[in-house]
């Protein structure tokens, strides 16, 4: 869905009534089936070959913008982030009815216009179909890799047709993926010392969303838990980027207390270590992602008062993947 595609419907659109045209899609004949918990079944796949970042042109070859499609919700949703080629912007939320097991997608826009659309019987293999009070949408896959986007007026009248070709690379080497192990959706039990010389640990519960960004290039943190000394939430932001002309990785976190700190490190046998550089009494903090699965991995944070030859543990993560 598209900001420029959003205005050329609204000016087609708007005033348009809900009409079902002859032969349009309709649904399956077949009840509904609801769709088993969790969100791992074929249901939630079927809008995987849109995924990824693209570069989006008209049947002509000329540019129309740009869309990155993500999972999110721990592979519940999907999210569309669409940029035209004067730069406004439209976002969605796709999710499954868990009653009906269809896709339902909410767009919105920069410019106010908002849709809420449905999914509607497929018109071919892979091919997916949404339908609005005011347009339909039609996502197929392509035998080049390429995935074509028609959005049609109900009445018929007028179309827009997206061609979408995927982005190269330019972040695709193995240190670049690295940090995939850690890209994800995650739960977290956080326990922490209450101070630096104290052994009294304090416990508490939060949640991670690491997402790759910048088309491979850097990994973004969105971190939040509950305050583990008081009421209130502790949340905080990083960007890891993998710098070759260094040969390692680089980190920067801020935090909602105004914090800031920066790492730079990378793999030490089966672990990803990132140091901190000194404070003015010497100490130093490091990172150490450890016991790395795919569901699940251990985090410490350490503090070395000798130079680095021993590392006291401050605080612990345990992540599990949702």
């Amino acid at each position: 869905m598209f900001a420029h595609a959003e205005r050329v419907r609204v000016h087609l659109c708007l005033g348009v009534p809900f009409v079902v045209l002859t032969g349009a899609c309709a649904r399956p004949s077949t009840p509904p089936q609801a769709v088993p918990a969790g969100c791992d079944s074929p249901t939630y796949h079927r809008l995987d070959f849109w995924l990824g970042a693209w570069d989006v042109s008209d049947p002509s070859g000329a540019y129309q913008g740009t869309n990155v499609i993500d999972r999110t919700l721990g592979g519940c949703a999907i999210s569309e982030d669409w940029v035209d080629a004067r730069g406004h912007r439209g976002a969605s939320l796709f999710y499954v009815d868990r009653t009906s097991g269809d896709w339902r997608q909410l767009w919105v826009t920069d410019e106010g216009p908002s849709k809420e659309k449905h999914e509607v019987a497929p018109s071919g293999t892979g091919t997916i179909v949404f339908e609005g009070a005011r347009d339909r949408t039609t996502l197929a896959p392509s035998g080049d890799g390429k995935v074509r986007q028609v959005i049609a007026s109900l009445d018929g009248r007028a179309s827009w047709t997206g061609i979408y070709t995927r982005q190269p690379k330019s972040c695709d080497t193995p240190e670049h993926h690295q940090m995939d192990f850690w890209l994800g959706d995650w739960s977290v039990a956080v326990r922490s010392r209450v101070a630096p010389d104290k052994d009294e640990w304090a416990t508490t519960t939060g949640s991670n969303h690491v997402t790759s960004i910048l088309n491979g290039c850097a990994i973004e943190e969105h971190f939040t838990a509950q305050g583990a000394q008081g009421p209130g939430t502790w949340s905080g932001r990083s960007h890891s980027v993998w710098v070759a002309a260094e040969n390692r990785w680089r980190q920067t976190w801020v935090d909602d207390s105004g914090g800031y700190l920066a790492f730079t490190g990378g793999m030490q046998g089966p672990d990803m270590v990132l140091v901190g550089e000194p404070g003015p009494s010497g100490r130093v903090m490091r990172m150490v992602f450890t016991n790395i699965a795919h569901d699940r991995l251990a985090w410490r944070w350490e503090a070395s008062t000798d130079g680095q030859r021993t590392w006291k543990p401050m605080m612990t993560i345990d992540y599990a993947r949702m």
